[in-house]
């Protein structure tokens, strides 16, 4: 993924489940026909069973048809409300233990809520599906809401809230669907209103739940490897009791046609211009959404796409990235356009492309060319969503929820197909016409830092609040549960340890090569990685390698941008090259049918780029306005300025600047790649649907003949270790918060300490507020929405690093009790239960690592990066199992000194410097868009925001 696309996520992930279809990786034939069985309980339960029996992992996936779309407009988040008190604990389950259980063997756990539902799911080795289906009825069955649930966890939403407030372009999403929707209850985000939470009595959230989480409002889908009798038998055994809910009646208002384009500004402390355009889509069971979807890909998927080539990729570019998707939402969501504008460019102008793109497609449609490359990277989208457990389930419940037929799944593909190009035309026609499109205008100005300041203060008043008394007694559901139902979670034996797949290893052309063969999907993946990568930069010129990587793509012997970017996308291949501080990789993927022409394509992508002169001006033009972007992020500022204390002028304290980027030339670009992109000890993994003898063959294509070179040496002189705190404090007046990062140097990964130090990270962040610090910063003390500290050990250094993200005038707190945990971990003993669920979890967390083929080629790789025996990984957990605890509470002592730990803290400085001096002395400096040499643009924006 390119930095732009990094930064630009930011703001197009607001739309909810956007797809960057450019993203998606190649296939030709076919997805496989998932198999599945389904059944109603007598309770109105249904349930979807879909075995998968790839590796030894199930996935249990409950969805509550209910979301914000279900509330009332005066008591605006309950659904997300519930997604976070529902892990407070049920009849026999205590508060915080059902993420536990599922974390000690291994596993994920998880929760989200969105417009139309509210789904939990659990992802673990196979055989706990059994404890994992327990525990979901449990609460099902049983959880009470009480004011003292309500308040911690309405206290976490609240802090929530406000992290989300605190990001660049945070809240636009919130504007636009309240400009989009007048009367249906989409026109508010299911992340809530502080004032509807703070004024609800707990009775009310309980009646939410009595007629929202019940068994007839719930379908339930398990997916994986397992035998479906018997996960038949237990779903009978923990579900089918469960009483029948009241007939769930829904009253939402129906939104009235719009009859003319609305536009509305909103002012952001961002550095970049934005517009968002959305239509009205249809209902989510339409087959309308087939073209759609498939427009949508036309409009912005890969780079030669209408969008990227009118706005991004052009002569004259205009925008940092242009964006597009179908939003589908049960009573009918949003098709949306939009670009980030660059830096100096008309945002009017940019405005106006974009609406002209659409009536062009009104007008004319699209070519067969355009519609066959859609479908054939809507046929490989469709193909990976058959790679694990979760792809399965998230699929099988999303059409049998909303179109009553789960089997829609398998028929996709053939919808697809049978679009033609005068349905493109007709959706277009029909849905978006000027007089129904709603316009966001984003504009840069830090006036709008007094609308931040209005919410934090509404976040913390609602922290600050007593839970409103109840108006009438609090009346859970009736529930008496089977004399024989199990008090405590059914358990299991641990499965033997995971052994991965090691592949066939050969020597060609000097380069490591690795075949590593599974022909259950008709895809291929391969890597070249080569060692060196961005710790070669030159000095003053950070940012170098990322670029010489960006352009191999940029045009090649015999064919310029364009074309070989519409040659890539029309066939589904992705080729990638990215850096990775001390290597760089070129990664690729495609189908079988495509493979001989992708593999083709990489190598002259690999040995034969052109670097044309014009590409490199927009890319460097466009990269500059990225790193603008993240200049005003405070997370990456934060990062940035850690890594620089950390690290010093060293090779690893060097990062991508606006000055950097700025002084780089296309000459620069040329001698990197001359320099770097040699064979010398790379390694080639090919792995997914080939023969050994296959993949040589296609290896011997790409490398034979390739020249090998003198590698310059890296010295990593890193700076002594600080025996004195230090504390930076970045100046951020427009902040609705405080962003903290911290760290201190630790071991590398040659360090035998390291399996140590994986046992106390577990400790320390394990699942939920069962992890030290999350139980006593957020948890006790209610200073966080989320937290974590960890050992990072990499092949040249390592660190101990923390992070929390909290209220402006917490941030002195925060820290401190971060430092009390840390401790307390050196200080205190390190308990039985403690260590024994902390190996527990690494060895389950082994399994969960090894679903797919290319999950498993990612740890043959990175054994090699690291030199590790080929064993190591299927022996990794045997060595995690004889870390004592006295060797964790040495690895704390050793590194963990936070009298010399360095801490960098994003906020408002008048409001936060005085706490944090009763830590140490205090560095106060501007954010990097208003210091000495920063680049002329930023200043200027600044200046006329201001």
């Amino acid at each position: 993924m390119s930095l732009m696309r990094v930064v630009i996520l930011a703001v197009v992930v607001l739309f909810g489940a956007v797809a960057w279809a450019d993203e998606v990786t190649p296939s030709s034939s076919g997805p496989a026909k998932i198999e599945f069985q389904e059944e109603n309980l007598p309770n109105g339960m249904h349930v979807i069973y879909a075995p998968l029996h790839q590796a030894p992992v199930v996935h249990v996936r409950l969805l509550y048809h209910v979301g914000s779309r279900d509330e009332r407009p005066d008591r605006q988040g309950f659904a997300h409300m519930f997604e976070h008190m529902m892990f407070r604990g049920s009849a026999h389950v205590a508060p915080e233990e059902h993420m536990k259980r599922i974390g000690v063997v291994g596993g994920h756990c998880n929760a989200h809520t969105s417009f139309d539902e509210t789904v939990y799911e659990d992802t673990v080795p196979g055989q706990y599906l059994e404890m994992a289906l327990w525990l979901e009825a449990d609460r099902m069955a049983s959880f009470k809401v009480s004011d003292a649930i309500y308040k911690t966890e309405r206290n976490v939403v609240a802090e929530e809230w406000r992290m989300q407030h605190n990001r660049p372009y945070g809240d636009v999403f919130e504007q636009f669907m309240k400009a989009a929707f007048l009367k249906h209850s989409y026109r508010w985000t299911p992340i809530g209103n502080m004032e509807h939470l703070k004024a609800a009595p707990v009775n009310e959230l309980q009646e939410f739940f009595n007629r929202y989480y019940v068994p007839n409002n719930a379908t339930l889908v398990v997916a994986g490897d397992f035998e479906v009798e018997q996960a038949k038998r237990y779903v009978k055994q923990y579900f089918d009791w469960i009483p029948k809910g009241g007939d769930v009646k829904r009253d939402i208002a129906t939104e009235p046609a719009q009859t003319e384009g609305r536009e509305v500004t909103v002012n952001q402390p961002v550095p970049l211009h934005g517009v968002l355009t959305g239509y009205k889509a249809p209902e989510y069971k339409s087959d309308d959404h087939y073209a759609l979807n498939l427009l949508s890909s036309i409009l912005v998927s890969g780079d030669s796409s209408r969008l990227r080539r009118l706005l991004v990729n052009g002569k004259a570019p205009m925008a940092v990235e242009a964006f597009s998707m179908d939003e589908q939402l049960e009573d009918g969501g949003i098709f949306g356009i939009g670009a980030i504008v660059m830096q100096g460019k008309d945002p009017k102008k940019v405005r106006e492309m974009l609406v002209a793109s659409l009536a062009d497609v009104r007008k004319n449609g699209v070519t067969a060319e355009e519609l066959k490359k859609a479908k054939t990277q809507a046929r490989i989208g469709l193909i990976h969503g058959r790679e694990t457990a979760k792809d399965l389930g998230s699929q099988l419940l999303s059409e049998y929820v909303y179109t009553g037929d789960a089997d829609r799944v398998n028929t996709a593909m053939q919808k697809l197909d049978a679009v033609s190009l005068d349905d493109i035309k007709r959706v277009a026609e029909k849905y978006l016409k000027p007089e129904q499109a709603t316009t966001l205008r984003i504009e840069p100005s830090l006036l709008a830092m007094a609308n931040k300041a209005a919410g934090e203060k509404a976040a913390q008043a609602l922290k600050d609040a007593p839970v409103t008394p109840a108006t009438k007694p609090v009346e859970p559901r009736k529930v008496e549960f089977p004399s024989d139902y199990p008090q405590a979670p059914p358990t299991a034996s641990a499965r033997a340890n995971p052994e991965f797949q090691k592949g066939v290893e050969s020597d060609i052309n000097g380069v490591k090569v690795i075949v590593m063969s599974d022909k259950r999907l008709p895809l291929v993946n391969w890597s070249v990685t080569m060692r060196r990568g961005s710790q070669t930069d030159p000095d003053g010129k950070e940012g170098t390698a990322w670029l010489t990587a960006e352009m191999l793509g940029r045009g090649v012997k015999g064919m310029d941008f364009e074309k070989l970017t519409n040659d890539l996308d029309s066939k589904g291949i992705s080729i990638t090259v990215g850096d990775g501080g001390d290597y760089t990789r070129l990664s690729g993927s495609s189908t079988t049918a495509y493979l001989d022409h992708a593999i083709e394509r990489s190598r002259q992508i690999l040995r034969e780029p052109s670097f044309p002169e014009d590409e490199f001006a927009k890319l460097k033009e466009q990269s500059l306005n990225s790193l603008q972007l993240e200049q005003e992020s405070p997370g990456t500022v934060a990062s940035n300025e850690l890594t620089r204390a950390l690290y010093g002028d060293s090779v690893l304290g060097r990062y991508s600047t606006p000055a950097s980027v700025k002084k780089i030339g296309l000459d620069d670009v040329k001698k990197f790649y001359q320099t770097i992109y040699c064979p010398n000890d790379a390694i080639l993994m090919i792995s997914g649907d080939v023969t050994v003898e296959r993949g040589r063959e296609l290896a011997r294509k790409l490398i034979e003949g390739w020249e090998s070179g003198d590698l310059p040496k890296v010295e990593y002189e890193l700076p002594k270790k600080p025996t004195t705190r230090r504390i930076i404090l970045v100046d951020r007046p427009e902040g609705a918060g405080a962003t903290v990062r911290m760290a201190v140097p630790a071991y590398n990964l040659r360090a035998p300490v390291k399996f140590a130090g994986a046992v106390a990270n577990q400790i320390l962040n394990s699942t939920g507020i069962d992890g030290r610090l999350m139980r006593y910063v957020r948890a006790e003390k209610g200073l966080c929405y989320s937290c974590g500290g960890s050992f990072s050990p990499n092949r040249q250094a390592g660190k101990f690093g923390g992070s929390v993200d909290t209220k402006t005038e917490n941030a002195g707190e925060a820290v401190a009790a971060m430092f009390k945990v840390l401790d307390d971990m050196r200080d205190k003993e390190v308990t039985d239960r403690e260590i024994t669920e902390a190996r527990s979890r690494v060895a389950g967390g082994m399994v969960m690592g090894m679903q797919t083929i290319g999950q498993q080629a990612w740890y043959r790789m990175d054994g090699i990066l690291n030199g590790y025996p080929i064993e190591y990984y299927d022996k990794y957990p045997e060595r995690i199992a004889e870390v004592s605890k006295e060797e964790v509470r040495k690895v704390m002592r050793e590194f963990v000194d936070d009298g010399s730990m360095m801490i960098v803290v994003v906020a408002p400085a008048a409001a936060v410097k005085e706490k944090l001096e009763k830590l140490g002395k205090v560095e106060v400096i501007p954010m990097p868009s208003k210091r000495s040499g920063a680049t002329q643009p930023a200043k200027e924006l600044l200046k006329k925001a201001a």
